[in-house]
C-alpha cells in the first residue's frame, strides 16, 4: 500500500448541534485554532500539512475525502483533535473507519479538554487510539509524529507565530483567529481554566504584525479576525499602543473577543475600538447577586455589576456590540433569572445580544462528580446519573423550581427577549456563519425553520 508523506489534522465534527438542531446551527463554522497551531509549527519546521474540519458532515465523508486526496494512508499518524465532548461520538466512528482501512495506521488524539481530565477514561471510550495528548502541544508536536513520549496536562505558552490558515481546506470559509494569550485563574466554578493562571498580553505590534500577516493570507479580502484569549485583559495602555501600532500599518480590520465583564475600563475599551473592535463577547453570567457568589464569580456582587455596567455604557458609546452570556446556574429559579433579566433590561440599549443556556457538566465522572457533588449543595441534581461516565456530559435540573425542560425554555425565552433575526444575523455572520454566507441565505433558513427551536423572534418579513 502506498503511502503519503503528509500530515493530516482532523478537527472531530459533530453528529449534530452541540445545543438545538437546526439548519442555522448546522451552518456555524468553529475553527479548531488549537490544532491549527500545532499543523503551522509542523509547517514552519518543513512537513507537508493540513486541517480539516468534520463540521457536521458524516465521518464517512471526511475519511473518503482523505482516501480521495491521498492524504490517508500516510507514512505520519492521523492526528485528531477532538474540540469538545460533543464530538466525541463523531471521533469515535471516524477512528474506527481508519483502522478498518489500515490497521497499521498510527492515531495520535488530542484536545485538552477532552483527553486532559481522565486520559484512562478515554481510552476506553476511545480504544482505536494509539497516542493520547492530554495537554498543550506545541513543545511535543513533533516528537509525536514518530514516539509515543509520556506526556502530562501541561500549559504551555501563546506561540510567537502567527496560524497559517492556508493549511486549513477551505480556508476561505472560515473567519481567522489570533491567539493573543491564555489562562484566565480567576476561580469561576464551572470553568476549565479557573486555576490557570493568566498568561501576559505580548506587545500590541506584534498582534498587529499577525493581523496585517493574516490579512495577507486572505489576498487583503476583508476579514473578521477573532483574537483568542479565555480572557482579553489589556489596560488602557497596552490597548492605546496597540491602536497606534494598527494606525502605524494603516490596517482597517474589524474584529471580535471575549472577556469577563469587571476587567476592562472604559478608556480600554475606547482604545480598542480605535483599533477595530467591534464584537466582544461578555462573560456577565448572572446579575443575580446570589448566584453570582454561587458561581464564585466575584467576592463583591455590587462592584461586579457596577463594573459591567460601565463596560457596557462604553460599548455602546465607541460603537462595540456587546453580546453578553448567561449562565443559567446551579440553584437557578425563576426569581434569580428575573433579576439578571431586569439588569439587562434597564442596560438594553447597550446590549446586542444575549446567548443563554443551563450549566452543564463536563468531563468523565473523575472531574465531573466534583462539580456536580458542590451542585448538588445548591439544589441542583443530574438528569442522568450516569451521563458522566457515558458520554462526559452531564445535563441538570438546575433547581426545584427549574427542572431542566423548564430552564430550557426559559433560556429561548430570554434570547428571544432581547434579539430578533437581525440582531441574531448581526453577531453570527461576523464570526461563525461561512463568509459567503449573505443575509439571503440566513432568511431562506430562517423560513425553513421550526422556530420554536430559534434563539430569537421571527420576523413576519425580514428586512433586506
Amino acid at each position: 500500500m502506498d503511502k503519503s508523506s503528509s500530515v493530516t489534522f482532523v478537527s472531530a465534527g459533530m453528529l449534530s448541534p452541540k445545543k438545538r438542531d437546526h439548519i442555522l446551527a448546522r451552518r456555524q463554522l468553529y475553527l479548531n485554532y488549537g490544532a491549527l497551531s500545532l499543523a503551522t509549527k509542523l509547517e514552519l519546521a518543513g512537513y507537508d500539512v493540513a486541517l480539516l474540519h468534520g463540521e457536521h458532515r458524516s465521518p464517512e465523508e471526511v475519511f473518503l475525502y482523505l482516501k480521495q486526496t491521498n492524504r490517508f494512508p500516510s507514512i505520519y499518524p492521523l492526528m485528531i483533535s477532538i474540540p469538545s465532548f460533543y464530538a466525541l461520538p463523531w471521533a469515535q466512528a471516524f477512528c474506527k473507519l481508519a483502522k478498518i482501512s489500515d490497521p497499521h495506521c498510527r492515531i495520535v488524539v488530542g484536545g485538552r479538554w477532552v483527553v486532559g481530565p481522565d486520559p484512562m477514561w478515554l481510552r476506553a471510550m476511545l480504544p482505536e487510539a494509539d497516542v493520547l495528548a492530554p495537554g498543550l502541544s506545541e513543545s511535543v508536536i513533533e516528537r509525536l509524529l514518530t514516539e509515543s513520549p509520556v506526556l502530562s496536562r501541561s500549559s504551555e505558552p501563546t506561540p510567537n507565530f502567527t496560524l497559517n490558515h492556508r493549511l486549513v481546506e477551505g480556508f476561505r470559509r472560515y473567519q481567522p483567529s489570533i491567539e493573543a494569550s491564555r489562562g484566565c485563574g480567576m476561580g469561576c466554578a464551572f470553568c476549565e481554566e479557573r486555576d490557570i493562571k493568566i498568561e501576559k498580553l505580548g506587545e500590541g505590534d506584534a498582534l498587529a504584525a499577525s493581523m496585517a500577516f493574516v490579512h495577507k493570507q486572505y489576498s487583503g479580502e476583508e476579514i473578521h479576525p477573532y483574537v483568542q484569549a479565555s480572557m482579553f485583559l489589556p489596560n488602557a495602555r497596552w490597548a492605546e499602543g496597540f491602536a497606534n501600532a494598527m494606525d502605524r500599518q494603516s490596517l482597517d480590520i474589524s474584529w471580535r473577543t471575549e472577556t469577563r465583564c469587571d476587567v476592562m475600563t472604559p478608556k480600554t475599551i475606547e482604545h480598542l475600538a480605535r483599533a477595530g473592535l467591534r464584537v466582544i463577547d461578555l462573560g456577565l453570567e448572572t446579575a443575580s447577586p446570589r448566584q453570582i457568589q454561587a458561581m464564585k464569580k466575584a467576592p463583591d456582587p455590587n462592584r461586579y455589576l457596577a463594573a459591567a455596567s460601565d463596560l457596557l455604557a462604553a460599548c455602546h458609546d465607541n460603537g462595540v456590540k456587546a453580546k453578553i452570556n448567561v449562565l443559567l446556574y446551579a440553584g437557578e429559579t425563576r426569581d434569580t433569572l428575573d433579576e439578571t433579566t431586569a439588569w439587562l433590561d434597564a442596560r438594553r440599549d447597550a446590549v446586542a445580544g444575549v446567548s443563554v443556556g443551563p450549566v452543564l457538566a463536563y468531563g468523565p465522572p473523575k472531574t465531573a462528580n466534583l462539580l456536580i457533588d458542590e451542585w448538588r449543595r445548591l439544589g441542583a441534581r443530574p438528569i442522568d446519573e450516569c451521563s458522566a461516565a457515558a458520554t462526559g456530559i452531564t445535563a441538570m435540573h438546575l433547581s426545584a423550581d427549574f427542572p431542566a425542560e423548564e430552564a430550557e425554555a426559559a433560556s429561548l425565552a430570554t434570547s428571544r427577549h432581547f434579539m430578533d433575526q437581525d440582531a441574531y444575523f448581526a453577531l453570527k455572520s461576523f464570526s461563525y456563519y461561512p463568509r459567503d454566507y449573505g443575509r439571503e441565505d440566513f432568511d431562506r433558513d430562517v423560513a425553513a425553520s421550526d422556530p420554536e427551536l430559534l434563539p430569537f423572534k421571527v420576523q413576519e418579513t425580514a428586512s433586506p
